[in-house]
């Protein structure tokens, strides 16, 4: 009988585990194998560089997005489908899920492995997937016009989504007197505590570079409206902020409201093992954002999506159990401020600005993204299928 694998989700950590199984696991299997994505987007949004495409007129849409059925036209007709929907109901006793159909109707979708890759959401701005790709590509226009007609932005929040994003703001605006660039950050400096103390100081000085205002040890509380503009509550009150607009990049929404609660953790991740299964389920794994192994991060996304994706193919052709995850410790990211320099770390040792420019920094990634839409790599496997 043709083995089912349903993947919710179609960006960076499904697309890459539906490219390898039917590339390397389908041709090995007798009964054959059939991949049912689940997503309501038919373009894959590539995420990393939207901190410089909510800027009005710096990517082209082409680069942004890129077709997921057309990635997959190589593979034997009946091998694949796209249901364009979102899952709205998981019943892990029956092996299937609910569906919404973009068009408003609903089908279940059942499975013999099912694999969760929905990611996350920004709570207010379109940094990640919204819904479909229209949704998402409108939201983007949205924000290039308020971007355009602001004289005065705050982004609060200074992880690295945070940094890159007041990076951008400053490079091209800022350091022009164009318009009034404001970073919040909660600590003593950009990035979390974990990260090493020069590497944040550098972040900090190369916006301040920029003309970026770093605000430090404040916290976001609360918003309210004034007119056109946003009052931003910093510490309970004890000091506002009123700007053009306000662009959070704190509070990361998991999207798992279809996932039964007892999967789900206080957060609403859900509960992930070393191997990647979704705590007691021997056949529903989670990859990427949605899970509660890693932190939400690409880097993470893509080494879960490369290890379930060959721990599967061994599961389905030699029926050995998928193997557990070994997570790195090691701190290691790369982080670009404007298009000419960054920072970051591998481990105990600071990436040079000049580097990370070079690799990251110019591009964003969007020169190699069509390559691992298609399949062709993913972001730490230089050939994939």
């Amino acid at each position: 009988m043709t083995q089912t694998i349903v993947i919710l989700g179609a960006g960076i950590a499904a697309i890459p585990v539906a490219h390898y199984l039917l590339a390397h696991t389908a041709p090995k299997l007798k009964d054959g194998l059939k991949i049912i994505l689940v997503s309501p987007n038919t373009h894959v949004y590539w995420c990393f560089a939207a901190v410089r495409g909510i800027l009005p007129d710096m990517v082209p849409d082409d680069k942004m997005f890129h077709p997921v059925t057309e990635s997959f036209a190589k593979y034997p007709k009946g091998q694949f489908e796209h249901v364009l929907g979102q899952a709205i109901q998981l019943t892990p006793e029956s092996n299937s899920v609910l569906v919404r159909e973009n068009d408003g109707a609903e089908r279940t979708v059942t499975y013999d492995e099912l694999i969760i890759a929905t990611g996350s959401v920004y709570k207010d701005t379109p940094l990640k997937n919204i819904g479909t790709t229209e949704q998402t590509r409108a939201a983007l226009r949205d924000y290039n016009k308020k971007i355009e007609s602001a004289k005065s932005i705050v982004v609060a929040g200074a992880g690295f989504t945070g940094v890159e994003l007041a990076g951008e703001l400053g490079e091209e605006y800022a350091q022009h007197g164009l318009k009034e660039v404001t970073l919040i950050a909660d600590g003593t400096l950009p990035f979390s505590s974990d990260i090493k103390t020069d590497v944040r100081a550098t972040a900090k000085r190369e916006l301040e570079n920029l003309k970026v205002k770093v605000l430090v040890n404040r916290k976001v509380t609360g918003t309210s409206q004034k007119g056109a503009k946003t009052v931003i509550e910093l510490d309970g009150g004890k000091e506002t902020i009123t700007t053009d607009l306000f662009l959070p990049t704190f509070g990361i929404i998991p999207n798992t409201s279809f996932v039964p609660a007892e999967l789900l953790d206080a957060r609403a991740y859900v509960k992930q093992t070393s191997s990647l299964q979704v705590q007691g389920q021997e056949n529903v794994y989670v990859i990427g954002d949605a899970g509660n192994l890693q932190s939400a991060t690409g880097k993470a996304a893509d080494m879960e999506a490369v290890h379930l994706a060959r721990g599967l193919d061994a599961k389905l052709v030699s029926k050995v159990p998928v193997g557990e995850l070994k997570v790195d410790p090691k701190v290691i990211f790369a982080v670009a401020l404007g298009k000419r320099k960054g920072t970051g770390q591998m481990g105990n040792w600071k990436l040079w600005s000049f580097l990370i420019a070079w690799l990251k920094s110019k591009n964003l990634g969007t020169d190699t993204a069509r390559d691992y839409v298609n399949g062709a790599k993913t972001m730490t496997e230089k050939k994939w299928t």
